[in-house]
């Protein structure tokens, strides 16, 4: 069984977990210790299973107070799809005025989140001066 340290972030606890991964006679056998409450367990679980993020970053935009917007997922997608989902966004440029909770692209790369601004940028009045 190969042995797998996590550490639990869903409250502020952080318990130790341990997940020891191997092979059962019904696929892969998962077994977790350490975890102080269920959502530990869950946590952990989740983590050997299907490691979920939420993206967190920035968009150009033009015309705007700043030079970039930021903006992040509205839901968890898978950690493998990160640098995928980074490259299109990469290619997003948006107008001012964007508003908080602005819907920036819909749900990128088939994982069914959007990603969202996290932050309003009203356009840039200065440049009629």
């Amino acid at each position: 069984m190969k042995k797998k340290e996590i550490t639990c972030i869903v409250c502020p606890v952080g318990c130790k977990v341990e997940a020891e991964l191997g092979a059962g006679a019904e696929g892969t056998e998962i077994k977790i210790s350490g975890n102080k409450c269920k959502r530990g367990y869950e946590y952990a679980y989740k983590e050997c299973t299907m490691p979920m993020r939420i993206l967190t970053t920035t968009v150009a935009i033009s015309n705007g107070e700043l030079p970039v917007l930021p903006v992040k997922t509205d839901a968890e997608i898978p950690k493998d799809k990160i640098i995928e989902c980074m490259k299109a966004i990469r290619n997003i440029k948006v107008n001012a005025p964007v508003y908080i909770g602005d819907i920036i692209c819909k749900n990128i790369l088939e994982t069914g989140a959007n990603i969202i601004a996290t932050r309003t940028i009203l356009e840039d009045r200065s440049r009629y001066c």
